[in-house]
């Protein structure tokens, strides 16, 4: 998105969405694997990796989701602080 590259974002946004679909259906829920990716250098891929693994890693997740929301990297800090909000007012409930 910073690259302004919406058309290569927007694609991937949807491959990745049917990748944690499968992962969820899977014997054990494969989202777990997920964890590995919290030291990933890209910081959206970190984001994306707290989010999807809240329902199965909640407080790897939530700690994963509070370092980046303090980091200063806009628009993933205000993602993962928007997502805790979220959740400790009840407004998100991980599934």
């Amino acid at each position: 998105i910073l690259a302004d590259n919406n058309a290569r974002y927007n694609r991937l946004y949807s491959q990745m969405v049917e990748i944690v679909d499968e992962l969820k259906r899977r014997p054990g829920d494969g989202r777990r694997g997920l964890v590995g990716l919290y030291g990933f250098p890209n910081v959206h891929v970190r984001l994306k990796a707290a989010i999807h693994t809240l329902a199965v890693a909640p407080v790897a997740a939530r700690k994963q989701l509070e370092l980046i929301s303090e980091m200063n990297w806009f628009p993933q800090t205000a993602d993962a602080f928007g997502m805790l909000r979220a959740i400790d007012r009840g407004e998100y409930k991980p599934t």
